[in-house]
């Protein structure tokens, strides 16, 4: 009977692997005309459908599915699948609850009932399962997941609003009382040791876990599991046990040959706080010698013992503390110390070279112990600066060499660094880059050198820095593959850093076009070094050159939780660069790529706490849950949002239902609570102490939480007032203090104050509640939870992640809270201060260009008075007449119209008057002129050879293609375009700024058949050749010439019908993103080749017939004569 229900369903699940999704419906169609309610079927036919993209019927089919509660597994299995895809994840649940009340005993399905509970975070749902199955199937591991649940229900893990819960102390002595209980105990695993530890750290039952850590398979647990000796680290911490840690932490360093760096920091921080116990302790005993007798004695009794369970009176001998013997350590803190530095100094001996652990962890000793006699008033020894001269003698050959010694060279003072810097220079100047280990100690010298600087840095010292930097590249630069990171890299990432320092210093922008054409040909050279496409990108988006600014973030291929960390370097004040006829669709792109990794947080993450439960690695689970809070509350992602919001409706029509969507939306992104999770680490920052690259080369100051909370207040009141409903936020943004402006621009400030203006002028209108609202804008009555903020992991509503325990409230801090004194921000409204607002950005906008200010901040001031504009049109969106297919009126209100048609009248003016002047700066940039001085500006850097990434790799004025980026002009020859590598098959990565096309397969290989151009070449050289040996009556060249020239004609044709056809395709593509682009003359000059070839091809044909008629006409007469 099962063979031949697996011969029914056959035909179905080949159609479906093979994806004739069609064929499988018509399959499914004929087999339920006789078996109507077939379960198995029937499921099928809804995954197929899903598949052939019939959303409706396929949900239509699930409801009926689910309205007969399926108990089958193969169904259940289908359905889980199908209903995931549809975004129904709380009906699985349902669908499991259901099967499982009729199948109780079924363990599997039990299974699956309490997984689909911890795949939407229903902890509670989820604990009563696991405590079901366990009572009835007597597995442990239902009990510790049902004590891991309890667990997570206490911490709210994955709601709103992470944090223990009220019930917390309940929950938590209750999963106590179960782990106590268990039938097997905690210590028989790492991970229920590291639960059960976790939960009385959790109750503060701090003596009880140091008797567990201090039974004989407490130690060895901790010895082998790195998260449970973490765990007990902390424990020891918070327990105040800093001598015990001590002493452990020496033994495992030496006796065990322990060299994990956290020992080493753990013995010395746990040694210093030993130094101040004993110092507080002298001091109680100083002040109160006879109650410190009294009460020597205290502390915990020595002959408490743990039990096996709660309340049954056996001891456990595994679980009883042994007591440890270590000597006592001394009472001195010169002697504790002194112990330390004995320590580090043996274990370095011993392990040489080959480790750095003991070498470190004496500079990290010598740093604490400065640090503590500065705070003193004592003299600070000078046994810091020759421990670090020793270290880099003795492993200045290591890359890792400089960000070792980085934070103790900090500490250096005044007269150190000289020494040290003298030091440097002797080690300059016995460079020998020969190898790769001198080649890595001369850049550790560059590197310390340069952050060593205190003294303020000057034009000059940065020019002969980078002029150092560069030759010393040029000098190292191996020829390995460019697909290879080249050793020599960091030495252009230097000169890069010294060329924009110099620019900070001087304002001049040539020395960032010198820095791009730096980090171009190193990035040529080495094209897997992320760090030279990190710091163009920085610098391209300071010039406004926003086009190869995103094609180096796309060439760096981010992906996955990289973009939550890595999105800002493009995405920071996105909405700069958004300035377009129909908007530039390209950083739109960037927000919504920006965007996926949230959408597949939730599913993926809940797969990943899923398999940590089956494997039961309790310890793993809330570190998924933490992840999947700090992605689903990224500060960066609702940054992004926000930007996204900023372009759309420049480019979009504003409707009020979508606006009221968007309120909704902003309105629970202000109540949640940020994870900053931005990386500016990343950029490569070798900038003398107290500067940052990352600053220097940002697009104003550096955009945070108080940045997003007045933005977001700003756009919900403005959408609140279009939509004409209440909103939480106050209509008097006069409250927003100067201290919460901190990270704000100018521009942005007073764009900040242009928003209160459009408020205190434009009136108020009536306002409506948000059910009301919906209703008159859909025209159909809307249910009160219509309105309800939508999430933004697609998983259901908000009150989904909250395990129906607690909802979100809490709101951004208020911005009218006093903070140091600072002034509130205030304003006149009237309707000059509107059209005022407008003509001050022209003329800032003007002022800017004309004082040759970076393009950055001119496409700044103008982006603002754009979304000023769009920011009026939404305020006064309730005035909008009837013609303007608005669908709320207001009465009463002709003058408030008059107004506003004035004000966007002359704002149009002013809008017109700063497009006309980024049109002049546009033409003026890309004028030849502008391009002779800006290859003037990088003449400096021809003597070390790096303009030639400058020049197009064409032959002269000789091109196939010319286009205009940017300003930038651009000739594509056989061996490349301008700005790209000179090879052999290239791909246009830097100039396909939208939709990959002109990066596909075939266009790639088609570059390779360029060869075939100097090939047609070299066999029209060979026709020469023997066409001169024809002209000498030799017939045997005049053929070959013949056949090289009809073989170099047939070549130059296919090459010249390929030329036509690679650069058409690419010239129509670069027309569609608006760029100029024509063909150029080496096109013709191939074909006029082509011609001559075909020409010299019929000569030399017809010259080997008329060489032959000559020859038998020589021949004739002697013919004749012998015949006589």
């Amino acid at each position: 009977m099962v063979d031949q229900e697996q011969r029914k369903l056959k035909p179905i699940y080949d159609a479906l692997d093979s994806g004739s999704y069609k064929t499988a419906i018509q399959t499914c169609n004929k087999l339920l005309k006789k078996q109507p309610q077939h379960e198995v079927i029937r499921a099928l036919k809804a995954l197929a459908l899903l598949r052939a993209n019939k959303a409706e019927e396929a949900i239509q089919l699930c409801d009926e599915i689910l309205a007969s509660k399926p108990t089958d597994d193969t169904v259940l299995g289908i359905m889980q699948h199908v209903l995931k895809h549809l975004d129904r994840t709380p009906e699985i649940t349902t669908m499991f609850e259901d099967a499982f009340k009729k199948q109780p005993a079924n363990e599997e399905l039990g299974a699956q009932t309490f997984m689909s509970h911890i795949r939407v975070g229903s902890w509670k749902n989820a604990q009563v399962i696991a405590l079901k199955l366990f009572k009835t199937f007597k597995q442990p591991k239902y009990l510790f997941w049902s004590i891991m649940s309890a667990v997570l229900q206490a911490q709210n893990a994955g709601g709103v609003n992470p944090g223990m819960t009220d019930n917390a102390p309940i929950l938590l002595n209750l999963a106590l009382r179960m782990i106590t209980s268990s039938p097997i105990p905690s210590y028989v695993s790492p991970d229920h040791f590291y639960l059960h530890l976790t939960i009385l750290k959790t109750l503060d039952k701090l003596d009880e876990a140091y008797e567990l850590i201090q039974s004989e398979r407490g130690k060895r647990l901790c010895e082998t599991s790195l998260v449970v000796d973490e765990l007990r680290r902390e424990i020891f911490q918070a327990k105040g046990a800093c001598k015990e840690e001590a002493v452990l932490c020496g033994e495992r360093l030496s006796k065990k040959g322990d060299r994990n760096w956290i020992t080493f920091l753990s013995l010395i921080d746990s040694t210093f706080d030993v130094i101040k116990l004993n110092e507080s302790q002298s001091q109680t005993e100083t002040d109160a010698a006879a109650s410190s007798t009294d009460s020597k004695g205290a502390g915990p009794p020595s002959d408490a013992k743990p039990t096996n369970s709660e309340g049954n009176g056996e001891v456990d001998p595994e679980l009883t503390p042994k007591p440890t013997p270590h000597p006592e350590l001394p009472l001195e803190p010169q002697a504790l110390i002194d112990g330390l530095r004995e320590l580090f100094e043996r274990l370095a001996k011993e392990d040489g070279l080959k480790e750095r652990g003991g070498h470190l962890a004496s500079l990290q000793l010598e740093k604490r112990v400065r640090i503590r006699e500065e705070g003193q008033g004592n003299p600070v020894p000078d046994t810091l600066l020759t421990l670090v001269k020793q270290y880099f003698s003795n492993f200045s050959d290591k890359n890792c060499c400089f960000e070792d010694l980085k934070p103790y060279v900090a500490t250096l003072q005044e007269g150190e660094l000289t020494s040290w810097i003298a030091f440097l220079k002797e080690q300059a100047d016995a460079k020998d880059i020969s190898t790769n280990a001198g080649l890595a100690r001369l850049i550790n010298v560059f590197k310390l050198q340069r952050f060593s600087k205190t003294s303020a840095r000057t034009e000059a010292e940065e020019q002969a820095d980078s002029a150092a930097y560069l030759k010393a590249y040029f000098e190292a630069l191996p020829d390995l593959p460019e697909t290879e990171l080249q050793p020599a890299d960091d030495l252009a990432i230097l000169a890069a850093n010294a060329l924009v320092s110099a620019w900070v210093i001087t304002r001049k922008e040539p020395y960032l076009h010198q820095a791009l054409v730096v980090l171009e040909y190193a990035s040529s050279k080495s094209k897997q070094n992320y760090q030279f496409r990190v710091l163009a990108v920085r610098v391209y988006r300071l010039l406004a050159a926003n086009t190869p600014a995103v094609s180096h973030y796309r060439t760096m291929d981010v992906k996955q939780v990289q973009t939550d960390t890595l999105s800002h370097l493009i995405l920071a004040r996105g909405s700069t660069y958004s300035l377009a006829p129909v908007g530039d669709v390209g950083m739109t792109q960037e927000c919504i790529a920006a965007s996926d990794i949230y959408n597949q947080n939730s599913s993926d993450t809940a797969d990943m706490i899923l398999k940590a439960f089956q494997f039961e690695k309790y310890s793993q689970i809330t570190e998924f849950v933490e992840f999947e809070d700090r992605l689903d509350n990224s500060l960066q992602r609702d940054l992004t949002r926000l930007e996204y919001v900023r372009m759309k409706f420049t480019t979009e029509k504003l409707e009020p239902e979508a606006l009221l969507l968007e309120l909704q939306e902003l309105e629970f992104v202000l109540e949640k609570m940020h994870h900053d999770n931005r990386d500016f680490a990343v950029v490569p920052n070798y900038q003398p102490r107290g500067q940052s690259l990352a600053d220097q080369t940002s697009m104003g100051v550096v955009r945070g939480f108080q940045w997003l909370t007045v933005f977001l207040q700003l756009y919900i009141r403005a959408y609140a007032r279009a939509c004409r409903v209440e909103t939480s936020v106050a209509s008097d943004m006069n409250t927003f203090l100067s201290g919460w402006l901190s990270e704000m621009t100018e521009d942005e400030k007073t764009f900040l104050k242009f928003s209160q203006i459009l408020h205190e002028w434009i009136p108020c209108p009536p306002l409506q509640s948000r059910e009301a609202a919906m209703a008159a804008l859909t025209g159909a009555a809307v249910a009160s939870d219509a309105t309800a903020a939508p999430t933004q992991n697609g998983s259901g509503d908000a009150a989904a992640k909250t395990n129906g325990d607690q909802e979100r409230k809490q709101s951004p801090p208020p911005p009218h809270v006093k903070q140091d004194g600072s002034a509130p921000v205030t304003v006149e409204a009237s309707t000059e201060t509107a059209v005022k607002y407008f003509e001050d950005a022209a003329a800032r906008a003007k002022a800017l260009a004309d004082q040759g200010e970076l393009l950055w901040e001119v496409c700044h001031v103008a982006t603002l008075a754009q979304e000023a504009f769009v920011l009026l049109q939404i305020v006064s969106l309730p005035y909008t007449s009837k013609s303007g297919k608005s669908k709320i009126k207001i009465t009463d209100s002709g003058s408030v119209v008059e107004s506003l048609k004035t004000v966007r009248t002359q704002a149009a003016t002013h809008l017109r008057a700063i497009s006309t002047l980024l049109t002049d700066i546009a033409e003026k940039e890309g004028a030849s002129e502008r391009q002779d001085e800006w290859a003037e500006g990088c003449a400096a850097l021809a003597e070390v050879d790096a303009a030639a990434n400058v020049s197009g790799p064409v032959w002269g004025n000789i091109s196939f293609l010319n286009t205009n980026i940017d300003g930038r002009e651009i000739h594509f020859g056989v061996y490349g375009y301008t700005g790209g590598p000179r090879r052999l098959g290239y791909t246009i990565d830097q100039l396909d700024t939208r939709n990959g096309l002109l990066n596909s397969v075939i266009v790639h290989k088609l570059t390779y058949v360029l060869v075939l151009h100097p090939i047609a070449a070299g066999f029209a050289f060979i026709a020469v050749a023997f066409g001169i040996c024809g002209v000498a009556s030799n017939v045997v060249g005049t053929i070959i010439m013949a056949m090289t020239a009809a073989l170099a004609a047939t070549i130059t044709l296919v090459v010249w019908i390929i030329d036509m056809v690679l650069f058409g395709i690419t010239r129509n593509k670069l027309r569609d993103q608006g760029h100029p682009a024509q063909y150029g003359n080496a096109n013709w000059l191939v074909l006029g080749a082509l011609i001559a070839l075909l020409l010299g091809s019929c000569a030399s044909c017809f010259g080997i017939f008329e060489s032959s008629r000559v020859q038998r006409n020589n021949q004739r007469p002697t013919l004749e004569k012998s015949s006589v």
